[in-house]
């Protein structure tokens, strides 16, 4: 094998990817940046600032970005949006208080809790009837937890979901804020959204008052670059300056933050008219896409043209759906082999492709032509004859029988299969993507749980962590 750089530069070759990051390998107005990365790689001189204590170009930075946004300030993440939610959670809530959370939740949620020593109480949201994909939570659920959890001292929802359903956040926010208490939302894959009355308005927009975004998933950024808004004042911007110094490295990537100016710039550049022709390109395709005899597209043209606010994917998520619901996998790898497409998931029920204002016309035609003749030979990579249903999916768990934290550091034992059940967990088991636990310390390992591990697993999907159990 050769260099890193040789062996990427091979896989990156030739592919046409509907996966992150947003830029999807496309130059377009940056070029010359990318053309001077090592040139540009600097670190903390005179006159390039500090991104622990901004004052001047990387302040105005900033600044450029909380403009765009529309927020009260605006933080520039370095270390993706992992370290903007471990230091939003850790900057709105004292260690020892209770965080009422989406149970489908990012791990980056679930470590905040444990380093935080924080009580976590869930809500569910609600799960796709058809495409049993993760959707979002409704603001009834929000207000009947809120009652239910008195204590609660923050509230954190994803908005939109990996799979692009987004939650009514203003009601949220206006029921949250009666308590008075902070709505923090990951919104890691909505970092376009309010440039297109197609898309939802953004959660800035909506009110929440932490919001994390990640600009290199659907926007033309780097891998790793992220925003952190800051809004109100019920979490103090000193807080979050104080969280992001303990959660971001001491020698921040200069290239990764002029990324991140680059792609703000080019955002605020762009007309309205950008963003019409790639919505006028994804209608026409999901409407050559609509005669598909074996395949089910979901997306939000797929539903017809309605609000935006209603129980549908954005326009940037494409959910693709084989007649025989164990086919997902086998899908994506006769895309994979005969067309070089890459999808940005792949589980046995569905496949779900990501897409942007960066791909091109190009991309656009070959994934229609490739899924229309995936459609015609459907026999031959079919892995089953007879069609199966979607399986329910249940994010339901009993409650937590020890606290996350206690349980995450107690002393456990690896279990495996049946001798798991029942038992306490000691460790996070995570399928990726997206990265939403199947088992969290403290709770009771159960078959649903397994099941799903033991699935996905069979399917190719990535399992991070071991069971583990406590030690009785």
């Amino acid at each position: 094998m050769g260099s890193l750089f040789d062996e990427i530069k091979k896989l990156s070759g030739g592919s046409y990817p509907f996966h992150m990051p947003g830029h999807k390998r496309e130059a377009l107005g940056n070029g010359a940046f990318f053309e001077a990365l090592y040139g540009v790689d600097l670190t903390e001189i005179t006159g390039s600032d500090d991104l622990h204590k901004p004052e001047g170009i990387i302040k105005e930075a900033m600044d450029r970005a909380a403009a765009l946004y529309g927020s009260g300030d605006t933080f520039f993440l370095i270390n993706g949006s992992t370290a903007g939610i471990l230091a939003g959670i850790s900057a709105a809530l004292d260690p020892g208080k209770s965080l009422l959370m989406m149970r489908g939740s990012h791990m980056s949620a679930y470590h905040a809790a444990v380093l935080r020593h924080l009580k976590v109480n869930y809500i569910y949201g609600e799960i796709g009837t058809v495409s049993g994909a993760a959707m979002g939570v409704n603001s009834d659920e929000v207000e009947s937890a809120l009652e239910r959890y008195p204590e609660t001292g923050a509230v954190f929802i994803t908005s939109p979901t990996y799979e692009g359903y987004s939650s009514d956040l203003r009601t949220i926010a206006d029921a949250v804020h009666k308590r008075n208490i902070p709505l923090i939302v990951d919104a890691a894959h909505g970092a376009h959204f309010g440039f297109s009355p197609l898309f939802p308005e953004s959660a800035v927009q909506a009110g929440a008052d932490i919001v994390i975004m990640s600009l290199h998933k659907t926007l033309p950024s780097l891998t790793q670059t992220a925003l952190l808004h800051l809004n109100g004042n019920l979490v103090p911007k000193e807080r979050i300056q104080k969280y992001l110094t303990v959660y971001q490295s001491s020698s921040p990537s200069y290239i990764l933050m002029a990324a991140i100016d680059e792609c703000v710039r080019l955002v605020s550049e762009m007309k309205e008219s950008d963003w019409d022709d790639f919505i006028n390109r994804r209608r026409e395709m999901s409407k050559k896409l609509s005669g598909l005899k074996h395949i089910r597209i979901e997306d939000h043209f797929s539903f017809g043209d309605i609000s935006p606010k209603a129980k549908i994917p954005e326009p940037g998520k494409m959910i693709v759906m084989p007649e025989n619901r164990r086919d997902g996998v086998s899908l994506a790898k006769y895309l994979r082999s005969r067309y070089r497409i890459e999808s940005e998931l792949a589980v046995p029920a569905y496949l779900l492709l990501i897409l942007t204002i960066c791909d091109s016309e190009k991309n656009f035609e070959i994934l229609c032509d490739a899924l229309q003749r995936a459609d015609e030979e459907y026999t031959e990579w079919m892995t089953d004859k007879e069609a199966v249903p979607a399986g329910s999916r249940k994010l339901q768990v009993e409650p937590a029988v020890m606290e996350m934290w206690e349980a995450f550091d107690a002393k456990g034992e690896p279990v495996e299969g049946e001798q798991a059940l029942g038992r306490i967990s000691a460790s996070f088991v995570t399928v990726y993507p997206p990265g939403r636990p199947a088992v969290v310390p403290g709770e009771r390992i159960s078959r649903e749980a397994l099941e799903e591990i033991k699935n996905a697993g069979a399917a190719g999907c990535e399992i991070r962590g071991h069971l583990s159990a406590i030690v009785e």
